[in-house]
């Protein structure tokens, strides 16, 4: 029985890590575009990798090569595995030796990463310039794009997974709506390594992810303007059962969710776009890519959900070479390292 379940959370971790990896490389070509401009751009959906183009953030790197959502959790996680603790030293420890990589911090970090790693590394803030009251515009993706595979530290227990998401998510976006869409997230994953999970338990669980990480934020971190994640998950999972199929389900998480670079469009969007998908992996990347907009971050949180709950056998054979070979990376070493972390 223990060896059954041990093979199970494995093929789970993987695809957890797959899932997110492949999302996140997949979007970088398809990055800032309406769902009409990625159809014109690469003449269709896109269902694979492909360089992104010219005119990317991503531009420059090879088919499969993965960006700032993927790279700083997969760096984290190593930095966690190789201190044995999940506490936050480490996680600013991940996140400090994933800012002295410049093929990923010094092209793709954001402007709140970026402030928080000069804080980190005692850059004195310029105090002249304006801050107000509320920064809201910190309300942005950065703890929500890593949360998934960070999450599977929990090993499918929702409240551990949250906490971890939330731990990372603090030290570069301490605001309760940041901190409830890395909550969200993190709670999808986590309840989808559980075994016999099915779509209806992600969905619950990101509801109930979004409402701890919100409080948590609230009564810990910065209180932000802005949209409740919860009531909006809600809103993406209503307008993603009432489509009649998944392409009039992603035209309508564009138009009435969006998709962008605020948590409480991607976080949505991406709930959404997994109940769209009929909680299948590939349909949900794919659905991901192409939304539009903050494509990438999108799909590695869709792809990170659904390869947790479907397993890294969901995805076919070549993700994973591609995958590995462009960056270097190796995830199956890394999915049994978080298998036996803490054991």
């Amino acid at each position: 029985m223990e060896e059954r379940r041990g093979r199970m959370m494995y093929d789970k971790i993987l695809g957890g890590l797959l899932g997110a990896a492949a999302g996140d490389a997949m979007g970088a070509a398809t990055e800032t575009r309406t769902r009409k401009q990625i159809e014109e751009k690469f003449g269709g959906y896109v269902t694979d990798f492909i360089e992104p183009p010219l005119d990317t953030f991503a531009r420059g790197n090879k088919a499969g090569q993965v960006t700032d959502d993927f790279s700083v959790a997969y760096v984290t996680l190593h930095e966690i595995i190789r201190s044995g603790k999940a506490d936050e030293a480490s996680f600013v420890d991940g996140l400090l030796k994933w800012a002295g990589m410049p093929e990923y911090f010094d092209r793709f970090a954001g402007p709140t990463t970026r402030a928080s790693v000069d804080i980190l590394r005692g850059i004195p803030v310029d105090k002249s310039i304006f801050i107000p009251v509320n920064d809201n515009r910190k309300a942005s993706n950065g703890a929500a794009m890593k949360a998934a595979p960070i999450a599977l530290l929990g090993k499918g227990n929702i409240d551990d997974a949250i906490a971890y998401a939330v731990a990372a998510g603090k030290i570069t976006h301490p605001n309760n709506i940041a901190l409830a869409g890395a909550a969200a997230v993190a709670a999808a994953t986590g309840a989808a390594m559980q075994e016999g999970a099915n779509l209806y338990d992600v969905v619950q669980a990101a509801i109930y992810g979004a409402s701890k990480g919100d409080r948590i934020g609230r009564q810990t971190a910065d209180t932000l303007a802005g949209a409740s994640v919860e009531t909006r998950i809600r809103w993406a999972v209503s307008v993603a059962l009432s489509a009649d199929n998944l392409d009039q389900a992603i035209d309508e998480l564009a138009d009435y969710i969006g998709s962008g670079l605020m948590t409480v469009e991607a976080v949505p969007a991406a709930i959404g776009i997994c109940v769209a998908a009929g909680g299948k992996t590939v349909e949900g990347i794919c659905a991901a890519v192409n939304i539009g907009d903050d494509t990438d971050t999108v799909a590695t949180m869709v792809g990170g959900i659904l390869g947790t709950l479907n397993g890294a056998g969901s995805m076919p054979d070549h993700y994973m070479d591609v995958i590995e070979k462009a960056n270097q990376f190796d995830l199956k070493d890394l999915a049994e390292k978080i298998l036996n972390f803490g054991v």
